[in-house]
């Protein structure tokens, strides 16, 4: 009986492990300057930003937070490559944009036709938006997904779908799948 309660302990220990505050692991403490931030991708050698636009009533988001970048391995693998900030698209916490202008959050999201969350926008290392994606990740497997998407540089030759598709994600109604996929 022992031995099945240190099992069970310890299989709940590594979960606690793999499952890390998105708040303080994923996303990057900031000041909201994103020519500042953008600098200090540079000179990491990442490959850009991730700007994730949220609205603090969007379970869509929620989850994400909770399940998606709260995840130890994504964590990882996006903090080597990215610069990860959050945007509350109602906001009114001021940024600085690239182009310079202070504005408050919400404004910014308007500037940059964001009206619906959850939404990714991947900025390269010029300021530049390389790729939008507008929708809920399920999964850290479809997160992961998404990156190599996006650090292959494969969005520049097909579509997220195709890519998807070819890496085995996507049933034959079309719909995103992944091993780990929660309905929530």
């Amino acid at each position: 009986m022992l031995g099945l309660f240190s099992l069970a302990w310890s299989t709940a220990c590594a979960e606690e492990l793999e499952q890390r505050d998105a708040r303080e692991y994923f996303f990057t403490q900031t000041f909201g300057d994103l020519p500042e931030e953008l600098q200090v991708a540079r000179d990491s050698d990442k490959l850009g930003m991730l700007l994730f636009f949220e609205a603090e009533s969007c379970p869509y988001c929620q989850h994400m937070v909770r399940k998606v970048f709260s995840d130890q391995e994504v964590q990882d693998w996006y903090g080597e490559r990215f610069v990860s900030i959050a945007i509350d698209i109602h906001g009114d916490v001021e940024m600085t944009d690239f182009d310079g202008v202070t504005l408050p959050s919400k404004i910014i999201a308007d500037h940059r036709r964001v009206f619906l969350t959850p939404l990714m926008i991947f900025v390269d290392l010029e300021g530049n938006e390389a790729y939008r994606y507008l929708g809920m990740i399920r999964t850290p497997e479809e997160m992961l997904v998404l990156g190599e998407y996006i650090a292959g540089k494969h969005h520049y030759l097909m579509e997220y779908r195709t890519y998807a598709e070819k890496r085995g994600m996507q049933d034959e109604e079309g719909a995103l799948m992944t091993p780990a996929g929660e309905s929530e």
